[in-house]
């Protein structure tokens, strides 16, 4: 555990569970639920990513694990990608949720911005910090600056999109770019999103 903080590295947990925990028996209830989540918070203070992988629609099973979700945990529960490319598309709906970022996240990348997209809308830092990790941050020169020039980055992403393949959006059923820059320039053009 030392050499993975002084490296900065996590291990991610990766969870797929169709119902709610249970014991070596097979049974559940409250007192098996909080030692669940006092199970989580034990891997909490390791450089542990957790992704719960829900795998059911079972409205008691998914109002657990959103508890969950909403604790002060390193933990991410996804559902499937077209519940979570919903969520996406309410906060942030310029982005394309396709199945590579699915995939990511899936897979236990931890990167905070990944956390925040169906929470809440990006600032524009946040953005170009998304936009790294979908295209590299040789794509960007505003990357490394303390300043940011929303005009510059947006031709820099414009540049970077033309080089991508469309990806398979979930919720309009067709190949689209992973960013539909009008929208995004719509939505970040609020003073409140400006990075400072």
């Amino acid at each position: 555990t030392p050499e993975l903080r002084e490296q900065g590295k996590r291990v991610a947990v990766i969870i797929a569970t169709d119902g709610l925990p249970t014991n070596s028996l097979g049974l559940g209830g409250d007192s098996v639920k909080r030692k669940f989540v006092n199970a989580l918070r034990k891997l909490d203070s390791l450089p542990v990513s957790v992704v719960i992988r829900l795998c059911s629609n079972e409205k008691k099973v998914v109002k657990f694990y959103n508890y969950l979700d909403q604790l002060e945990l390193s933990i991410d529960v996804l559902k499937d990608i077209a519940t979570e490319a919903e969520e996406v598309h309410e906060c942030n709906n310029w982005l394309n949720y396709a199945l590579p970022l699915h995939r990511c996240r899936e897979m236990g990348f931890h990167h905070r911005v990944l956390d925040l997209i169906d929470e809440r809308a990006l600032n524009n830092r946040e953005v170009m910090d998304l936009c790294i990790i979908l295209f590299g941050k040789d794509k960007f020169t505003e990357a490394s600056g303390n300043s940011f020039d929303w005009m510059e980055f947006t031709k820099e992403l414009s540049s970077a999109l033309g080089k991508e393949k469309e990806q398979w959006n979930p919720l309009k059923q067709r190949l689209m770019p992973w960013i539909d820059m009008n929208k995004l320039n719509q939505m970040h053009g609020k003073p409140e999103l400006q990075f400072k």
